[in-house]
């Protein structure tokens, strides 16, 4: 009982940092003007310089092995992540990207846990699966704020980017490993990337002011890479299709974020649609 308190407790931290990125991203791509490109260089490589501080504070508990051809599919979806998470909040609130960023996790890693890690697919596993995306169905088509199609692509991206990654990370034994080689190959990327695009007569800019800079300094260093440190641990306790499910906690602390800081608006669409998404993670959550 106790384990498990554990774990829920870590997942509600976990998801309140990932809707935190959502909303700190959509700020400063929209409102603080920083291009997607220089946000994620900037979080990323402040994530990985997080990681690589860790093993020598904690060496026992934040060892790692060498990276290697097995990591790269990992680092390739947190890559594909990134940047159009970054690219697609510039196109869509919010609230709607996150939505349909968390309908498409749900289903990546749903069809991996039941095509790889052949997980049994039980009337309840489907019914709590079907009332999660309805919820998230119902949010995104209420009409809470505009949307356009290329936003809706890249946020479709997102989630199964993202929903991949989670799920490939459970074949690890040592998680702390997958972070760390996955930012390590990312980061190295997005360094190489940052100073070969200016020699190819690809400026990027670099306008962003000292408090925007530090907002996204937060993101990379603290909700984002000690977030997915904890997050690849939890998430091999747990089944992938819960994994998936669970974050669809997320499509409803973030919009709630989004009407504080974003002022975003509140309609009974998101009041009724967040209900179907908790009820779904009950379903799929409890043993009763």
């Amino acid at each position: 009982m106790k384990k498990d308190l554990q774990v829920w407790f870590a997942l509600f931290v976990i998801m309140t940092f990932f809707a935190a990125n959502s909303v700190i991203t959509r700020y400063l791509v929209l409102l603080g003007r920083v291009s997607p490109f220089l946000l994620t260089v900037i979080r990323f490589v402040s994530g990985l310089a997080t990681l690589l501080i860790l093993p020598s504070v904690r060496p026992t508990i934040f060892h790692h092995d060498k990276p290697n051809v097995s990591y790269l599919p990992g680092a390739f979806f947190l890559g594909a992540y990134a940047f159009s998470i970054s690219y697609g909040y510039v196109f869509i609130s919010v609230a709607a990207g996150t939505f349909i960023f968390y309908t498409f996790v749900v289903l990546a890693m749903t069809t991996y846990s039941v095509l790889v890690d052949k997980e049994q697919l039980t009337p309840r596993l489907v019914l709590g699966q079907l009332l999660g995306i309805a919820g998230v169905l119902v949010i995104t088509f209420g009409k809470i704020s505009s949307v356009t199609l290329l936003g809706v692509l890249l946020m479709a991206g997102t989630g199964v980017s993202w929903g991949l990654y989670s799920a490939y990370g459970k074949n690890f034994t040592v998680t702390f490993s997958y972070t760390y080689n996955s930012f390590l190959i990312l980061g190295t990327f997005a360094i190489i990337s940052s100073v070969a695009l200016p020699l190819l007569g690809q400026p990027i800019s670099t306008n962003i002011s000292i408090p925007n800079l530090g907002l996204a300094l937060y993101m990379g260093m603290i909700s984002t890479a000690l977030s997915y440190v904890l997050w690849n641990a939890t998430v091999k306790k747990i089944p992938a299709s819960l994994g998936g499910l669970v974050q669809l906690v997320v499509p409803v602390l973030a919009p709630a974020m989004g009407i504080i800081f974003l002022r975003e608006q509140v309609t009974t669409s998101l009041m009724v649609g967040g209900a179907l998404v908790l009820v779904a993670i009950y379903l799929v959550g409890s043993k009763r």
